[in-house]
């Protein structure tokens, strides 16, 4: 990677991927803005992102003219828009690092920020124009037709987000916050961004906000900042080791809205003896393969940030087994985006493109583990409940539709051993303790819920009638928690020192 696109945990900065679109957007419900009056005098200036990094910003108009100007090693840039037609889309970029920011019209010297904030109000009116999110605005070329009152109005959408966090930073008028012009204080440096993944479509989607450590900023969960400057600077102080984890859904973090759904990388810091002593960094995402980690920008957080001594819990394949058929099915069946996206082959065969392989994948995290002096861990994927006859009777991750059929646990054994790293045989694991627990009793750990209860599965599968017998409710996610605990200590790592 690349010096400029590092990230520090201190930064907290997320990376954004660039990704697909057509044709140039028109927000539903707005008048066209007029294209023959050009901006004269105007000159755009503000900061991108926290202000810790050199970005390139990029002008679009309306009719789709550039300008593009390099900020300083602070972020600060300026810009004469004069000859452009307004309204405008700042696009600013850093390798894979992207921050979308609409202006209406600008007006002498008016202050442009670009950064996750304004981001997140391009999405919204990227949503609004039936886009995906603002790789589609930035793919179109072309700044959309946008008006200032609308731009206010998916302003106020971020008061529920962070309304609280900006009065704790002393912004100006936090009521009425538009992260445009607004000062938003240290408040960046706690906030990390992407963009979300339509799994139907194959396209990332709508910008997704963050804390320090990866947990969801929502409605339900708004950010605090006291809270997030406390986690930030426990993460990034000296002499912690950092527990990092890259993985897919039943790793991941999620939103109280879901409750009681938990990925065993939520709550795996219970395992540990002292909070101040190890922290669980948890990258893992819903929907994501070993592949797809990468090319979305999570691998190079973690690159980032991840420093000697560290460990990086590596758990993937339920999500690189989703190939498709070969040949592929017509619409809608998923099987090209799948492919396109998502897939890996397990094994060594020939003829596997390297960049479709799940080894050689893999080895892409051990690498960069080893190159930071942290220690790998591979995981093979937790079982599915698939039982059969009242027992799961071998590994749930194979593929054999494909025309590179194989055992994507048995690539993962295969894989530390030729690396000479650690492995955490979760799949063999799991397998073993759901089947002592039996097919009845393991809807206690699986998420299979009672609607009565949890009133948000009454139409989603999770309920007890309708369990999903892939991912967790509290009680499995901490048994898997304690799974993956006796796998390290088993392995011999220094980290065991650590665990109950």
């Amino acid at each position: 990677m690349k010096p400029n696109l590092r990230l520090s945990v201190a930064a907290m900065i997320a990376v954004s991927m660039i990704g697909c679109a057509n044709n140039a957007p028109t927000v539903s419900g707005a008048a066209p803005t007029a294209t023959g009056a050009k901006l004269s005098g105007v000159t755009l200036s503000g900061v991108v992102a926290a202000g810790q990094e050199k970005f390139t910003v990029t002008a679009y108009d309306a009719a789709g003219v550039r300008k593009s100007v390099s900020s300083d090693a602070k972020g600060r840039y300026s810009l004469s828009a004069d000859g452009l037609v307004a309204p405008l889309m700042l696009v600013a970029e850093s390798g894979r690092i992207q921050y979308v920011s609409l202006v209406a019209a600008p007006a002498g010297k008016a202050t442009a920020n670009v950064n996750a904030l304004t981001d997140f109000v391009a999405s919204a009116v990227a949503q609004d124009a039936k886009l995906p999110g603002p790789v589609a605005l930035v793919q179109a070329a072309k700044a959309p037709a946008v008006t200032a009152e609308q731009l206010k109005a998916k302003a106020v959408e971020l008061q529920p987000l962070v309304g609280a966090a900006l009065k704790e930073a002393g912004a100006s008028s936090a009521a009425s916050f538009d992260p445009v012009v607004g000062d938003a204080g240290d408040l960046l440096k706690y906030v990390r961004h992407n963009r979300g993944y339509l799994s139907s479509k194959g396209v990332l989607g709508e910008t997704s906000l963050f804390d320090s450590n990866y947990h969801p900023i929502s409605t339900q969960s708004p950010l605090s900042l006291t809270h997030a400057r406390t986690e930030a600077q426990a993460i990034a102080a000296t002499g912690v080791t950092r527990v990092f984890v890259a993985g897919d859904s039943t790793a991941s973090n999620y939103d109280v809205d879901v409750t009681p759904r938990m990925g065993w990388g939520q709550i795996f810091a219970r395992q540990f003896k002292d909070a101040k002593q190890v922290q669980v960094v948890n990258v893992a995402q819903s929907g994501r393969s070993s592949r797809s980690f990468i090319t979305e920008g999570w691998f190079d957080m973690i690159e980032a940030d991840i420093r000697k001594g560290d460990y990086l819990l590596v758990q993937f394949g339920h999500n690189d087994e989703k190939c498709g058929e070969e040949p592929a099915r017509p619409a809608p069946a998923r099987d090209i985006i799948d492919i396109v996206n998502l897939c890996t082959y397990p094994g060594a065969a020939a003829g596997v493109p390297a960049e479709m392989s799940f080894q050689k994948t893999l080895e892409k995290y051990i690498a960069i583990a080893k190159k930071a002096g942290a220690t790998p861990v591979l995981i093979t994927p937790v079982t599915r409940r698939s039982f059969k006859g009242g027992k799961i009777g071998g590994t749930t991750h194979t593929w054999g539709k494909g025309k590179v059929p194989g055992d994507y646990s048995q690539t993962i054994r295969d894989t530390a051993k030729a690396n000479n790293v650690a492995l955490v045989d979760l799949d063999a694991k799991s397998m073993a303790f759901f089947n002592s627990v039996g097919e009845q009793a393991s809807l206690d750990y699986y998420l299979a819920v009672d609607p009565a209860k949890y009133p948000y599965y009454t139409t989603q599968t999770g309920s007890r009638s309708k369990p999903d017998n892939t991912h967790f409710q509290e009680k499995g996610a901490e048994t898997v928690g304690k799974l993956v605990a006796d796998g390290l200590k088993e392995a011999g790592l220094p980290i065991a020192n650590q665990l109950k």
